[in-house]
């Protein structure tokens, strides 16, 4: 097990990780573990996955998002539009 310091942790958070592939690593704050690093195991290429099954992440509701389509109008023709926009909707 690999300790390192809670300002050691936050100057250089690579090297703390590198540490955590090979094993547990303790962060200590003013000399008392604090937190613990660990590597997620489980699917190495996709870990959001594996943390989605393991119940810590949620996965998202809707995967695409609606696209509003959006046209171009020539400032000439936005009176026109606006009118059409209210007549449309009641305004």
């Amino acid at each position: 097990m690999q300790t390192i310091t809670l300002t050691d942790f936050n100057q250089n958070p690579s090297r703390a990780t590198r540490l955590a592939d090979d094993d547990e690593v303790l962060i200590l704050r003013r000399g008392t573990a604090a937190y613990r690093l660990v590597r997620v195991e489980g699917n190495q290429s996709d870990p959001v996955a594996a943390l989605v099954q393991t119940g810590i992440l949620t996965p998202p509701r809707a995967t695409t998002r609606k696209r509003v389509r959006r046209t171009a109008t020539a400032s000439s023709d936005l009176g026109a539009t606006l009118e059409a926009d209210r007549d449309r909707l009641g305004h």
